[in-house]
């Protein structure tokens, strides 16, 4: 295959199967409209022979399409026994040189559109049923089948923007908002779709693991500030009992260490293999002491048996209240933000 490359002098587009080849590479075929809920090229039925084709503009097949004035576009009489599914289409056509709205007649499912770039190509504007015997199509017979595109996503100034548009996306630096008519809403800041790391567990400022065979995982994603965490570990051997005297710690995910704001705090789980039960509690950041740790894992107990009586919160050790041996599990899941 000959190479082929263009607008240049001396080598310009020539005809129509190079501009269109070129021009549908700048978008999606559609209908050129701010909002799904405009008129733009919408179709509707009166209960004529006719169904109604209102202005605007398109792109079929890298080809521009222009609708000035209301349009009229004949039903095709159904002479059928059973009711029939048709198509009100915009059509391209190589041969005939021209895009025209177009009545597409269908049968017991929608007919199939046209999808040859170098011949007839077809996208659809509604779908309309026809009764069995009929040639008319009423307004609830006609289904909205329109395809749209836009200019892309528009760049913004914080402080500056554009009055919404429905459906349209807009950036302001990394960050991502929809327009809703009334105003943009956020939906998105750039982050780590999903990531993996060993957590350093440590007691204090002493640093230990859970064994070479253990299971120490953590999984994270970012999505701005916020970065949401799940830490898994099964135990494989006794990191030392009471060799370690303060409260366990484990790692944040490197290069994210939680706001020196105030306490986040995560759900965790610890369950003995070794018959000595499981607690449930909160986990929290410490921001004062590290902001690159959890720093405490805390269970609730009370001072006596009464309804009356006193709860409070104790910290775990390595072998306080339990022993941690192999087998035993510690989860812990949650959110924090960043600095």
């Amino acid at each position: 295959m000959a190479e082929f490359s263009a607008p240049f002098d001396g080598s310009p587009i020539a005809n129509q199967s190079q501009w269109s080849r070129m021009a549908r590479r700048w978008g999606l075929d559609g209908v050129h409209a701010a909002d799904t809920d405009s008129t733009v090229l919408k179709v509707a039925g009166n209960g004529t022979g006719n169904v109604v084709l209102q202005p605007g503009e398109a792109f079929v097949n890298g080809f521009y399409y222009l609708n000035d004035a209301v349009k009229n576009i004949a039903v095709t009489p159904n002479a059928g026994t059973v009711a029939r599914i048709d198509l009100v289409v915009l059509r391209a056509s190589m041969s005939a040189k021209s895009v025209v709205a177009a009545y597409k007649t269908g049968g017991t499912s929608a007919p199939a559109l046209a999808a040859d770039e170098d011949g007839v190509y077809e996208i659809p504007l509604a779908q309309c049923t026809v009764a069995a015997g009929s040639s008319v199509v009423t307004a609830v017979n006609v289904a909205d089948r329109r395809w749209f595109t836009s200019a892309g996503t528009t760049p913004g100034i914080p402080g500056a923007r554009r009055p919404s548009v429905r459906g349209r996306l807009l950036t302001e630096g990394t960050r991502l908002y929809v327009g809703d008519g009334a105003g943009w809403q956020w939906i998105g800041s750039p982050g780590v779709e999903e990531g993996t790391y060993t957590p350093q567990w440590s007691s204090g400022s002493t640093n230990f693991h859970w064994g070479s065979t253990s299971i120490n995982r953590g999984l994270y994603q970012v999505r701005g500030r916020r970065v949401d965490l799940s830490i898994h570990v099964v135990v494989a051997s006794d990191p030392g009992g009471s060799g370690y005297a303060d409260p366990l710690n484990v790692a944040l995910p490197p290069g994210y260490p939680c706001t020196t704001a105030y306490r986040s705090l995560f759900h965790f789980n610890f369950f003995s293999n070794n018959g000595e039960g499981s607690a449930v509690g909160l986990a929290m950041t410490y921001p004062d002491q590290s902001t690159t740790k959890i720093a405490r894992l805390r269970y609730s107990m009370t001072n006596g048996s009464g309804q009356n009586a006193v709860p409070n919160a104790y910290a775990m050790y390595a072998n306080t209240p339990f022993n941690i041996r192999p087998g035993d599990i510690i989860d812990i899941s949650g959110s924090y933000w960043t600095s």
